[in-house]
């Protein structure tokens, strides 16, 4: 059963600078399905920075959604066209004031493959010197703190456990030796 129902319709029913609500009339087997996604306008870049005596840089950051402050490996949008590794040197810098002299890809998933149509990408961001400087949006609340992996691991025991920190740690454990 490899079928792939054809698309009879598509509607974009909203959309702002990240994302597009869409609507698709499919025909399957079993008869006509409207099908509602949300599908971003790129994938995101989350980067697992180790410094050179094995702490992690990680990030408190507000998350509006769940009024609540998060712990979180540094994440964020890569522009069309750009490598995952170079937009996670960019994104480490901007957001916690790292640069990075060394990254690699350690992987990719889908985040809700359900409901949402976004690749997320898993860099590691090594031989990193502080800069000093930051370059963060409005909303982008962010306290930077350095800790050990068992520390980190700790935080995913929390209510809500940010999957960028869960599965940064997962790519990393699987990465070893870093």
């Amino acid at each position: 059963m490899s079928h792939i129902p054809p698309i009879a319709a598509r509607r974009e029913r909203g959309s702002n600078r990240f994302f597009t609500h869409v609507e698709e009339d499919l025909t399957t087997p079993a008869g006509a399905y409207t099908y509602s996604f949300v599908e971003s306008k790129w994938d995101a870049v989350v980067v697992v920075p180790v410094l050179d005596d094995g702490r992690l840089v990680v990030e408190r950051i507000y998350r509006h959604p769940y009024r609540a402050w998060l712990h979180e490996f540094p994440a964020g949008g890569i522009e069309h066209g750009e490598d995952p590794c170079a937009a996670g040197v960019r994104e480490l810098e901007e957001e916690t004031g790292y640069r990075a002299g060394a990254c690699r890809l350690l992987g990719s998933y889908e985040a809700l493959p359900g409901l949402l149509r976004h690749a997320v990408h898993v860099v590691l961001a090594t031989s990193l010197t502080p800069t000093g400087t930051r370059a963060l949006e409005a909303l982008e609340l962010i306290e930077v703190e350095l800790m050990t992996r068992a520390e980190a691991w700790t935080l995913t025991e929390k209510q809500p456990a940010s999957s960028f920190l869960v599965h940064g740690l997962h790519y990393l454990e699987r990465a070893r030796p870093v």
